[in-house]
């Protein structure tokens, strides 16, 4: 196990130099961090669907996923299973549809014959002293992604600060190839969330239904948050 697990109020949380990688809840609700968002959005996109889940660590957003009555079909894969197992231990009862292989995510991906309404890229990799997105994320994966959702389907990127480069040198390969591309900033955290896809709604009409989500499921973070067109 390359991370910490911290005993919280309501479950666990797996640290890692610094950085959360994930929120084990002991019940459905709002995690009131990053993964509120990552679930928001794939409620709003995959809805009773199927999501992928490239970098599963301990499932931080199938509790507010749970939470928002999403019954979305989550297939998870990561190379690390103590997260995974952890996540059993705590969420078995009420996950929903959960499975989950221990796989580099590109392999896993690459064999998958089945399309996803949305897939999450959450992968990150460890450094020294810090947390950071592997170099397949800048390299093959946004093109293999986009080969593997729906029509219609999204790509919803979890992304860290880059440390070698400019946001605007990291985004647009997620970017790349779609009809739309938005962008979540964060009020309370370093993190950036793309969404990209094949969908009409404006900005301000897929904002409004994030914070919709974000309120019903009681996250402290559904009005500490502004989203924009990427160009």
């Amino acid at each position: 196990m390359s991370y910490e697990v911290e005993t919280t109020r309501r479950g666990y949380r797996l640290n890692q130099n610094g950085s959360v990688l994930s929120e084990v809840l002991a019940a459905p609700g709002a995690t009131n961090s990053v993964f509120d968002f990552l679930a928001g959005l794939t409620v709003i996109f995959a809805g009773q669907g199927d999501a992928a889940l490239l970098g599963f660590a301990g499932g931080g957003m199938i509790a507010p996923l749970r939470k928002a009555g999403a019954g979305t079909r989550i297939y998870g894969v990561d190379l690390d299973l103590a997260g995974h197992e952890l996540f059993r231990r705590v969420s078995q009862d009420w996950c929903g549809e959960v499975s989950f292989e221990r796989e580099d995510a590109v392999t896993w991906l690459e064999r998958r014959e089945i399309p996803f309404h949305v897939v999450i890229e959450d992968l990150s990799v460890p450094t020294e002293d810090d947390v950071i997105k592997p170099d397949v994320s800048c390299g093959p994966l946004p093109e293999l992604i986009r080969a593997k959702l729906r029509p219609g389907g999204v790509v919803v990127t979890n992304m860290l600060k880059p440390k070698r480069m400019k946001w605007d040198d990291f985004m647009p390969g997620f970017a790349r190839g779609h009809r739309s591309a938005c962008v979540v900033h964060l009020r309370e955290f370093e993190n950036r969330i793309m969404v990209a896809g094949d969908f009409a709604c404006s900005v301000r009409q897929l904002s409004r239904r994030l914070g919709k989500v974000l309120r019903d499921i009681g996250s402290d973070q559904a009005d500490q948050f502004s989203l924009r067109t990427f160009r």
